[in-house]
C-alpha cells in the first residue's frame, strides 16, 4: 500500500517580489526560485501598478538592486504599501558591484516601521552596471566568476530560507555607509543630475526598446525624438539594454561598455514594466 504524502513532505510555497534594472536581480531571484521550487516570481512594479499587496505564503522574498548603497526608491514605495497575511518568514536579497552598503538594514527599518520583522537579508555580488556620473564598469574580466559564486551559494540560502533560519541582514549598518551612500545619491542626482543628462543619439532607430522597459513609464519615443520625464529611478535599463547602444548619460558614457545579464532578455524587462 502506498503511503499518503504529508503535508509537510510538500515544498513550502514562496513568493519573491523583484525589481531588477540589467537583468541581474531577475537572474538571481529565478535561480533561487528553481532551488526552493513552489516559488512565484512577481515584478513588484506590477504590484504596485495594479495591485497584489497581500500576499500570503510561508516565505516571501524582496529581492532588488542596490543603488547608492541603499534601497531604490521604486523599491521603498512598494515596501512602504505591501501588508502580509499570517506570519510568513520575509527576507530582503540585495544585489550589489561590490558592497551592499546598509541596503538589507534599511529594509529592515521599513519592515519594523510597519511592525513587521525582517527574518534575513541575504547580499550576492553580480556584475556592476553603474556607468555615469562615475563609470564602476571594471569588474567585465570577473564576470563569469561572480556568476559561477552566485549559483554556488544559492543552495545555501534557499535552505536558510526552507528552516527559517533568522539572522543579521548581510551588509554594514553604518553612519558612514549610511552618510556614504547619500552624499554619492546627490552628487548623481542633483550635482551632476543624471536623469536630466540622458540623451538619444543619432544612432537611434525608434525602436522604442526603452519606452518598453522602463519600469516607472518616464520614457517616450517620438517620431521627433526620445524624451526622459521626472520619474526616472536611476536604474539604468534604457541605456544597458538599447539595442543601438544609441542611449548616452551627458558625455561621459560615450564609448563605455554596455551590460544586461546574458540570461535576461528584452521580453523579461518588458513583462516587468506590465505590457
Amino acid at each position: 500500500m502506498v503511503s499518503e504524502k504529508r503535508e509537510t513532505d510538500q515544498p513550502m510555497k514562496t513568493i519573491i517580489y523583484y525589481f531588477t534594472g540589467t537583468g541581474n536581480t531577475l537572474a538571481v531571484a529565478r535561480e533561487l526560485a528553481q532551488e526552493l521550487g513552489n516559488t512565484r516570481l512577481i515584478p513588484l512594479r506590477q504590484a504596485i501598478y495594479f495591485g497584489g499587496y497581500t500576499p500570503e505564503a510561508d516565505a516571501i522574498g524582496i529581492a532588488f538592486p542596490v543603488h547608492f548603497l541603499t534601497m531604490p526608491d521604486i523599491v521603498r514605495t512598494f515596501v512602504s504599501n505591501i501588508l502580509f497575511t499570517g506570519d510568513p518568514f520575509i527576507f530582503g536579497l540585495a544585489t550589489c558591484g561590490e558592497r551592499p552598503g546598509g541596503a538589507l538594514f534599511r529594509l529592515q527599518e521599513l519592515m519594523e516601521e510597519k511592525r513587521y520583522s525582517l527574518s534575513a537579508g541575504y547580499a550576492i555580488m553580480m556584475p556592476e552596471n553603474f556607468i555615469g556620473p562615475l563609470n564602476l564598469m571594471n569588474d567585465a574580466g570577473h564576470r563569469e566568476e561572480k556568476f559561477a559564486a552566485m549559483k554556488k551559494r544559492i543552495p545555501e540560502i534557499a535552505d536558510c530560507i526552507r528552516n527559517k533560519k533568522v539572522s543579521v541582514p548581510e551588509g554594514t549598518n553604518s553612519g558612514l555607509w549610511k552618510w556614504g551612500g547619500e552624499v554619492s545619491k546627490k552628487l548623481s542626482t542633483e550635482v551632476y543630475n543624471t536623469p536630466a543628462k540622458f540623451h538619444a543619439t543619432a544612432a537611434c532607430n525608434r525602436c522604442h526598446a526603452c519606452q518598453r522597459i522602463c519600469p516607472t513609464r518616464n520614457i517616450t519615443v517620438t517620431k521627433d525624438g526620445v524624451r526622459w520625464g521626472s520619474d526616472c529611478t536611476q536604474c539604468y535599463a534604457c541605456i544597458h539594454w538599447c539595442p543601438s547602444e544609441a542611449i548616452e548619460i551627458g558625455s561621459r558614457t560615450q564609448g563605455k561598455m554596455r551590460y544586461h545579464h546574458p540570461d535576461v532578455t528584452l521580453g523579461d524587462m518588458q513583462e516587468q514594466r506590465g505590457e
